[in-house]
C-alpha cells in the first residue's frame, strides 16, 4: 500500500499535495480538524480523497467517508451514505435518533 501512495503521491498538483500534506499533519499528530475540499467537478478531488484514505489505513488508523448521495459512494473506496453509516431511519422529525453505537 505504500508503494500506490507514493506513487499517486508523486503526481499530485501542488494543491493536492499541500491538502495531503495538511491532512496527514492533522491525523498523525491527533489533531482533530475539519478540513473542507471543495474544487469543481474532474480536479481529481475523489484522487486526493482515496491516496489520503489509503495512507491513514495503511498506519492502520480508522477512515469512514461518510456522503450525502448514494452514487457518490462508488467513486470512494469503502465510502456510505450517511443515513447508512449512521443508521438514520426515515421520516426523521423531532423523535427521530440515529442508530450511532
Amino acid at each position: 500500500m505504500a508503494t500506490l501512495v507514493n506513487k499517486q503521491r508523486a503526481i499530485f498538483n501542488s494543491k493536492q499535495a499541500a491538502t495531503f500534506d495538511a491532512i496527514l499533519e492533522s491525523v498523525t499528530n491527533n489533531q482533530g480538524y475539519l478540513f473542507f475540499i471543495y474544487a469543481a467537478g474532474g480536479c481529481e478531488k475523489t484522487f486526493l480523497y482515496n491516496t489520503i484514505a489509503a495512507e491513514v489505513r495503511r498506519k492502520e488508523q480508522v477512515v469512514l467517508y461518510v456522503v450525502s448521495s448514494g452514487i457518490t459512494t462508488f467513486l470512494l473506496d469503502r465510502g456510505r451514505t450517511s443515513y447508512s453509516c449512521f443508521k438514520i431511519s426515515f421520516p426523521i422529525n423531532e423523535d427521530t435518533v440515529a442508530g450511532l453505537k
